[in-house]
């Protein structure tokens, strides 16, 4: 019968003679194949050889290749963790910002298509989402920054009860509240220290820039144009570009507001180290009180119970411990049982003292 030459195997014997380009045979019929013999027929390209071998052996080793093939494949398991599919997004969204400098239009469609994947497996997934700030290079600080942004404001829009459409248009408006960026000179961008004064007025621009690049784009909704423009306003005036406050503030900003403070205190930039959350929720609650909507800090602020008793930590001195007690009053302040003494310290009496990272 005949078969493939990728099926043959050793032992098998040959039912005809083969023959290449010459008039006699390259190997003889009943020869048995040796590893030497395939080497040979590969090496004169033979596709089809007739060998002495039934019916039903043959469907066998057809099964028996398929079986290997489907075991080997079911090994290749594809990584959809949040983390995986996180940093996929940062990848594309870089590509979508670099076109956007060099002139191209925003496709509100190719946003959708870049952040979804990790909007919706994040809303799901709040512990990874408080640790978004693990994974920021601060020399790419701008593409990691827009899909932290879009993935934490669904995951507080969803905490407050919002629609799940209004949450992943609020996860579009955090992707492109730093848009404007795009048409910052790249001197600035990508500064290595802080800013000058004319510098920063510089910068300020880019909500307006954004507000601008959006408003004609297809498919944008006016809460999404809004919550650009206004993520830099403060609930008590102080913010920019307007100066709007309270009630003339649309609620994606509020949201977005949160968002991008929290997690810009929280990455690695290139003028200073990361900060821990613990700490920048607590500055955000006491060093900017009423800036923020406090429904939406408070949500972001609950959200740490998620790193419940259990939790091991360590501390701004660089000690390490174990939270056995969050009290609710004082939710970025737990107690710690320190590792090494095995003293238990209740961080609302140290206030010398901060959490600095979260380990397991």
């Amino acid at each position: 019968m005949k078969i493939k030459r990728s099926l043959a195997k050793e032992g098998d014997v040959l039912a005809e003679d083969i023959f290449s380009m010459t008039n006699h045979p390259i190997m003889n019929k009943h020869t048995v194949l040796t590893a030497r013999h395939l080497s040979v027929l590969d090496r004169f390209l033979i596709e089809e050889i007739d060998i002495l071998r039934d019916t039903v052996k043959t469907e066998k080793r057809e099964k028996e290749s398929m079986r290997k093939k489907e075991e080997q494949n079911s090994h290749e398991i594809k990584d959809d963790s949040f983390v995986s599919i996180y940093l996929q997004a940062v990848k594309k969204y870089k590509l979508l910002f670099e076109n956007w400098r060099a002139g191209a239009l925003v496709s509100i469609l190719d946003v959708r298509n870049t952040i979804f994947p990790a909007v919706l497996k994040g809303m799901d997934d709040p512990r990874s989402i408080l640790m978004l700030h693990h994974y920021t290079k601060e020399k790419e600080y701008i593409y990691f920054h827009a899909i932290s942004v879009a993935v934490l404001s669904a995951f507080l829009g969803k905490r407050l009860k919002l629609s799940r459409g209004d949450c992943l248009q609020l996860a579009l408006a955090g992707a492109l509240i730093d848009c404007g960026m795009a048409k910052v000179s790249s001197n600035l961008l990508h500064k290595e220290g802080p800013l000058t004064s004319e510098e920063m007025k510089e910068i300020k621009q880019h909500t307006i820039m954004g507000y601008n690049m959006l408003k004609k784009a297809a498919g944008i909704k006016e809460a999404v144009l809004l919550g650009v423009l206004q993520h830099h306003e403060r609930e008590d005036g102080s913010g920019y570009p307007l100066g709007s406050k309270g009630d003339h503030l649309h609620s994606f900003s509020k949201i977005l507001a949160v968002s991008d403070v929290y997690l810009a205190m929280t990455e690695e930039r290139p003028y200073r180290d990361k900060q821990s959350g613990f700490k920048v929720l607590e500055m955000m609650m006491n060093d900017q009180f009423g800036c923020f909507d406090h429904r939406v800090l408070n949500s972001l602020i609950d959200s740490l119970s998620i790193f419940s008793v259990g939790t091991q930590v360590k501390l701004t001195n660089q000690e390490i411990g174990e939270i056995v007690f969050i009290e609710q009053a004082y939710p970025t302040r737990p107690m710690i049982k320190l590792k090494t003494s095995q003293e238990i310290i209740a961080l609302k009496n140290r206030r010398d003292l901060f959490i600095e990272e979260i380990l397991s």
